[in-house]
């Protein structure tokens, strides 16, 4: 069997064996198993993997406290990632006063983090996401700090294709503005901690009225996941320099060019014209 991992997750669901069928543990057995070949799997797979049903494998899910089998991947992708972080040697970005060996820590800190994101893409996650974006009245993309970089970068981008968005850079602007957001209104909060009160008190308020919710964040189980209808989660490491952390910008900015890209592909020609006549309107 392969190494018990020792975090929330599985202590949670260890905490719970007892109560589990015969069915749910054979669904624990082949998590347990091979957790990395779980987070690809479809509930279908799965369940042929631990021949059970995909209803046995969807309640197990809620027994150990998830609303289903995505949320409880969205979980289960996060725990793998931050256990290859905390096992992973740290760069020190200034170890070496030659500018080349700094660029190469960089470029090294950058590469681990952009891997940890992708290993935490999950495709019907993104897919709805995308579905969202592409049918929202209005987008708000909210952050603050560095997080707030990244909602003005989605700002920029969704505005070419002829997207309704906004990213306000003042709190109580975007407060106000999800105080007032509801049905068909997207929005998007960006905090790397999940913790960033601004900004969970914006999703709080935008939850409240009805609109549809997205975050993203490296933390899925802080009180901001609480009024996501979708949680996305990026790689990050805890490297820092000087001028704040390099690594949570580019696993976000990551995250956004995704969702750019999936929303760009599913209406192509149409955002590509948009594209043409914002790019003419400033030149």
């Amino acid at each position: 069997m392969a190494e018990v991992l020792e975090n929330n997750l599985f202590n949670k669901i260890g905490s719970l064996k007892k109560s589990f069928t015969d069915s749910e543990k054979k669904i624990l057995d082949c998590i347990q198993k091979n957790p990395e070949k779980v987070i690809s799997m479809s509930i279908k797979e799965l369940s042929n993997e631990s021949n059970t049903g995909e209803a046995t494998i969807i309640r197990f899910c809620k027994k150990i406290g998830f609303k289903g089998y995505n949320e409880f991947k969205i979980s289960l992708i996060s725990t793998m990632s931050k256990k290859k972080q905390k096992t992973r040697h740290k760069i020190d970005i200034l170890s070496d006063k030659n500018y080349n060996t700094i660029a190469e820590n960089i470029y090294n800190n950058s590469f681990n983090v952009l891997k940890d994101t992708l290993s935490l893409i999950n495709n019907e996650v993104f897919d709805n996401c995308i579905n969202l974006i592409n049918t929202a009245k209005h987008i708000e993309f909210i952050g603050v700090g560095y997080s707030n970089l990244t909602a003005q970068d989605a700002k920029y981008k969704f505005l070419r294709i002829g997207k309704s968005v906004a990213a306000h850079s003042d709190s109580h602007l975007f407060k106000m503005a999800a105080s007032i957001s509801g049905k068909n209104d997207l929005v998007i909060g960006i905090s790397q901690t999940g913790e960033t009160q601004e900004v969970i008190e914006s999703m709080k308020s935008a939850k409240a009225r009805g609109a549809d919710t997205i975050v993203i964040t490296n933390n899925d189980n802080t009180e901001i996941t609480k009024y996501a209808d979708h949680i996305l989660v990026n790689g990050y490491n805890d490297v820092r320099s000087e001028t704040g952390s390099f690594s949570e910008r580019i696993s976000q900015l990551f995250i956004i060019e995704l969702l750019y890209l999936g929303v760009l592909s599913k209406n192509k020609d149409k955002a590509l014209q948009l594209k043409d006549l914002t790019i003419k309107a400033v030149t």
